[in-house]
């Protein structure tokens, strides 16, 4: 029988000692900072680590398969230990002292999770720091007063429904929402996220442009699992390294941050589907490209069906042209960047070689010519 939230609050206050109960009750974080920027690093509280553990034993109280709830258990148990999450699935068939000897043990395994998570992402960001294109985006997001917190992503089965074990994705949050329980779900900020004017949804609501603050829902050990072998990610750009996703996410974040999401449609051979897709993948090809990495031509993780490197951009020197006809072309996509963050822009124009690939530095040059 699965343990909701309130059920693993009261297995939590019967066997924790008066010390510890406080602590464990909310979300553990700790601050990244980089000079003006700060990324807090937070982890579940333990009531909702115990809920997601729970849950994803429990298949049919989620109404998700069996498959896809061995996908969340190794997952967590990559962040954790494989014992601590494997004597989760016996605490069921525990007697009352079998459970006051056991949770020390548990609670061992959860402050574990805690660190790994925010290690990971600190050890990732670190490594921004010795990127040009990465100090940009750091720079970038640090620009705003709206906070920025880094949340695991094994959560995603029961706060974002039908999106699949390998992703990342950020939310924009409203102002002040406590983070001690997301399990049941927490609401979103689209409506400040979104450009002053620029439609949601159907319903006719707009967007303020004031920005919004951001939850990012990542794990590092969701790219670097060897459960999937990388067969199933042979033929993507890059090898969806740990760093690549994060920086992908990230530029998807200096939007939210400050208001600045539209999802115009943007159509053409490669598969972006909206301009935010467009943007964040084309940003993060200057990363890539700094790296040394193959570039990614088209937004998704691919297909192991499809044809190999099927979405490797195929002529990087090309791009700024459009060889692809994309309905808006990459000059256009810089003249929006340019218009709302001129500062990650600029930043990222200046940058030296590498990166070669760098379509605000082709921008910015030609905006510099003089007209004859």
């Amino acid at each position: 029988m699965a343990m909701d939230y309130k059920k693993c609050v009261e297995f939590i206050l019967k066997y924790a000692t008066p010390g510890q109960r406080h602590e464990l009750m909310g979300a553990p974080s700790k601050p990244w900072r980089h000079n003006k920027t700060t990324i807090h690093l937070t982890y579940f509280s333990m009531p909702d680590w115990l809920a997601v553990l729970s849950a994803a034993k429990s298949p049919a109280s989620t109404g998700h398969s069996e498959d896809l709830m061995v996908d969340v258990l190794r997952g967590m148990a990559i962040e954790s230990t494989v014992t601590a999450v494997a004597d989760f699935m016996m605490i069921n068939c525990m007697e009352p002292a079998e459970l006051k000897r056991f949770f020390p043990r548990l609670l061992f395994g959860y402050k574990t999770a805690t660190e790994q998570h925010q290690k990971s992402i600190a050890d990732l960001l670190d490594g921004f720091t010795r990127k040009g294109s990465g100090r940009a985006l750091l720079a970038e997001l640090g620009r705003t007063r709206h906070t920025i917190t880094a949340m695991p992503y094994w959560v995603y089965f029961m706060t974002i429904p039908g999106i699949g074990y390998h992703n990342a994705t950020p939310k924009p949050i409203r102002s002040g929402q406590i983070l001690s329980h997301i399990t049941d779900g927490i609401p979103d900020d689209d409506k400040n996220a979104y450009a002053k004017g620029a439609p949601i949804d159907t319903t006719g609501t707009k967007g303020t442009g004031v920005g919004a603050n951001v939850l990012l829902y990542y794990s590092a050990g969701t790219w670097t699992d060897a459960g999937y072998p990388k067969v199933l990610l042979d033929g993507t750009a890059g090898t969806n390294e740990p760093d690549e996703i994060l920086f992908h996410e990230l530029a998807h974040v200096t939007r939210m941050i400050r208001g600045k999401m539209t999802k115009v449609t943007v159509e053409g051979r490669p598969i972006f589907g909206d301009i935010e897709e467009y943007f964040a993948t084309t940003i993060a090809n200057i990363y890539l490209s700094e790296k040394g990495a193959p570039l990614r031509g088209a937004y998704g993780l691919g297909d192991p069906d499809a044809p190999k490197d099927w979405n490797v951009m195929k002529n990087p020197d090309g791009f700024y042209d459009n060889i692809d006809r994309l309905s808006m072309s990459p000059h256009q996509l810089m003249e929006t960047f340019k218009n709302t963050q001129w500062d990650f822009y600029h930043d990222l124009a200046i940058l030296g070689t590498p990166p070669r690939f760098n379509p605000p530095r082709i921008h910015f040059k030609l905006s510099q010519r003089i007209p004859v």
